[in-house]
Parts: structure tokens; C-alpha cells; sequence
């Protein structure tokens, strides 16, 4: 999770965060109390992990039509299409938001695997600690009639990935 202790007064910016994106919360956002939907958070932060992707040059969907061979000659990619299915998320809740609350979604790379990146997602609204939430996802390769199989990331799409690796670390907040 970004290290982040409401009691200090911490926020995402102090923590070198390196990608924000802005969302108001919509109408259809918002449950019979007028307040944004659980569920809806999972939304947000798929639509902010690729609006990161977009701009980091990282295609959420490739499709590889020939094998692309690595310095030792070797099939890194074969042919195919490669996506990023998610494994895991989660959000815990430290305060409400309504209709037409702007917010903002500070969005940091917590870890890269062999296979697997993980993300982590602070939701701050004018300031006040709205949510947190994380997703891992990993890097699969999809054929049609079979299991998404995981493969390594490229060396290229780390290279990408680096620039927003979260780079202060310590403890989350439960």
C-alpha cells in the first residue's frame, strides 16, 4: 500500500507519487443515501491503472502476430494476445463520498514480479483520506481454448513500469 498515516498528516503527494487521476463521482456512482458505491471503487482504479498504462507506453491488450526473439535468440513472445487479468483486489474505506465529489487517485507500482505487478491506489478528496486499495495483476498470455497462461514482463515494459514505483516505503494503516 502507499505508506500513508492519516495521524501525520501524510497524503500521496508526500510519498513521491508519480501518477493522479481525477474523478467525479457520478450520479450513477452513488448508492440510495446519495453516497459512491463500494463497488464502484474497483472501477475507479482499473480506469486509473489504465489511464498509468496509457501514458507510461504499457499496451493494456498486445497482440504479437510474429515471435519476438530476445538477445539470446530465443522466443521471449511468442504469438498470441497479452493482457494483464487481475488476481487480487481489495479497497478499505476511511470515508464517504457523494454525487459530484471531485477526487483524486494517486496510483503507485508497490512491486513488479517475474510475472505480476502490483499497484497500490490512495483516493483523497480535497485533501481527506477517502480509500485505499490494491490490485495485482498479471501478465498473461491469452489464446482462444485455453487458460490465460503467465509469462515474464519484458525487460522493456519494466523499464516502462519503473518511473512509477512507489519510493518511499513503510507500514500501511489497517
Amino acid at each position: 500500500m502507499l505508506p500513508m498515516n492519516p495521524a501525520r498528516g501524510a497524503s500521496a503527494t508526500d510519498q513521491n507519487c508519480s501518477f493522479v487521476a481525477r474523478r467525479r463521482v457520478e450520479f450513477r456512482d452513488t448508492d440510495a443515501a446519495g453516497i459512491a458505491h463500494f463497488s464502484t471503487f474497483f472501477v475507479w482504479m482499473e480506469s486509473a491503472e489504465h489511464e498509468l498504462l496509457r501514458q507510461a507506453g504499457v499496451p493494456l491488450v498486445e497482440v504479437v502476430t510474429e515471435p519476438l526473439h530476445g538477445a539470446a535468440g530465443q522466443d521471449d513472445e511468442p504469438p498470441g494476445t497479452y493482457s494483464w487479468p487481475r488476481v487480487s483486489a481489495a479497497c478499505d474505506y476511511k470515508s464517504a463520498v457523494r454525487f459530484n465529489d471531485e477526487l483524486d487517485i494517486f496510483v503507485g507500482l508497490d512491486s513488479i514480479g517475474r510475472s505480476s505487478v502490483t499497484w497500490t491506489f490512495r483516493f483523497e478528496q480535497a485533501g481527506r483520506w477517502i480509500a485505499q486499495g490494491r490490485v495485482v495483476a498479471v501478465r498473461c498470455l491469452l489464446r482462444p481454448g485455453l487458460a490465460p497462461a503467465a509469462v515474464p514482463i519484458p525487460g522493456s515494459v519494466q523499464t516502462l513500469l519503473e518511473p512509477y514505483r512507489i519510493a518511499a516505503r513503510g507500514a500501511s494503516e489497517g
